[in-house]
């Protein structure tokens, strides 16, 4: 798995500067995850490593969060025949007007999304989900920024399945030469002020 950050840097998906997160939060680095459908082969491969980590028989279902958990729910439910919904951020407008699609009513489910930094997002799609009669189990995610969503999730009883921590990226690109001293060690102090909240 030590090659996964590495062809992530190599493909654009690890970005440097000042970016404001969906949480609010601002970082002085990005993951897009959503890149990695751009290419094939490298998709499959990570996605195989991530379905390596999960037990596959702790749910029914996987249901991805909009926008970019419903490309990675789609890729896991194609390598594992597991059945598929998603979860809107807003009700549809028109039609039925349905925040949560698929037959998810009495369901064990696997939300998925590409990244977790706060777990808000995730909580929220939980709250849908739970308002349908799903039965949220586990969060599955490529990437946990470890800034308390795991803990959130884990106090809302849903267990998370990260690929890869912010730590196990940053940790990899310093060792392979990618990245500076002085950028892993900024890195490293953002992550600790998380910790000591």
């Amino acid at each position: 798995m030590s090659w996964i950050p590495i062809e992530m840097y190599r493909y654009g998906m690890i970005k440097f500067g000042r970016f404001k997160l969906a949480s609010g939060i601002e970082s002085p680095f990005y993951v897009d995850v959503r890149r990695l459908f751009s290419y094939p082969e490298l998709a499959r491969r990570v996605v195989s490593e991530l379905i390596s980590k999960i037990p596959l028989d702790a749910f029914d279902m996987l249901v991805g969060v909009e926008s970019a958990g419903i490309p990675l729910a789609a890729y896991i439910a194609c390598l594992t025949g597991k059945p598929l919904g998603y979860v809107r951020k807003e009700p549809k407008k028109h039609g039925a007007g349905n925040v949560v699609e698929g037959d998810v009513t009495g369901k064990r489910v696997a939300v998925v999304d590409d990244v977790v930094t706060t777990g808000g997002s995730l909580v929220k799609a939980i709250d849908n989900l739970l308002s349908v009669n799903a039965k949220p189990v586990m969060a599955v995610v490529i990437v946990d920024r470890e800034q308390g969503g795991r803990e959130l999730l884990k106090s809302r009883g849903v267990e998370l399945y990260a690929l890869l921590t912010t730590t196990d990226i940053f940790s990899r690109l310093y060792e392979a030469g990618l990245i500076s001293r002085d950028v892993y060690s900024e890195v490293l102090n953002y992550l600790k002020s998380f910790k000591a909240e």
